[in-house]
């Protein structure tokens, strides 16, 4: 079992295994997650600069994010700020860089499973205003196209485009046993100005339903 990381110490390792601006991939080995889309878990070179109200200097590099989760939760509004979705593969490289390889189900029935045993409660999304009930599924919802692969799933709809893909495989909480780190994209397709990116946690051995934990979080409890 991996001892967490004090929250400077897990900053500064960071520093280490992600590329000089702060956004690269973590480095290779075989003890790490498998990585199934690396290019979505590599930032740009430059990232939009966030000035969270009343803590200082402005984030522009991945360790500066993650050093700020390690110490406190980061406000709705920073969350919900359009340039926001730009920073999702600092959350995804700072898990890798985390978790390490573990015995798991194959991934490759993932797109199914998402699409059917998806808790959508779990999930930050537009779609839980629609349900009365806490627990519901994607396969729930009658939409125009609905694609799956082995990897993900992608739903489209008149108002909107619903995306979740597996980025990497691995023990990400120290669970014990594999978990799927998700790339999730809600975002409207009808001039509306609603578009949101999150990075999920997801342990496809649960009973029951697939529940989700934001990055966010799970960077958060990583720490404590």
């Amino acid at each position: 079992m991996t001892i967490p990381l004090p929250a400077q110490a897990l900053a500064a390792s960071l520093l280490v295994t992600l590329s000089t601006s702060g956004c690269g991939l973590p480095s290779v080995s075989s003890d790490r997650p498998r990585v199934l889309a690396p290019e979505l878990v590599a930032a740009p070179e430059r990232l939009p600069a966030i000035t969270p109200a009343g803590r200082g200097e402005a984030w522009r590099t991945c360790p500066d994010l993650i050093q700020s989760l390690q110490t406190s939760k980061l406000p709705d509004e920073v969350i919900e700020l359009p340039q926001f979705n730009a920073w999702s593969p600092c959350l995804s490289g700072a898990l890798i860089a985390q978790g390490h390889a573990a015995e798991g189900l194959d991934p490759r029935a993932a797109g199914e499973r998402l699409y059917r045993e998806l808790d959508l409660g779990t999930v930050p999304s537009s779609l839980a205003q629609d349900r009365p009930s806490a627990h519901y599924r994607l396969s729930d919802f009658k939409t125009a196209q609905v694609e799956i692969t082995p990897s993900s799933v992608y739903l489209r709809d008149k108002g909107f485009v619903y995306e979740l893909r597996v980025l990497a495989v691995g023990d990400f909480r120290d669970v014990g046993h594999s978990e799927w780190l998700v790339h999730f994209i809600e975002r409207s397709v009808t001039g509306g100005s609603y578009n949101r990116t999150a990075i999920l946690v997801v342990d496809p051995a649960a009973d029951g339903a697939l529940v989700a934990m934001d990055a966010l979080d799970a960077l958060r409890g990583h720490s404590q």
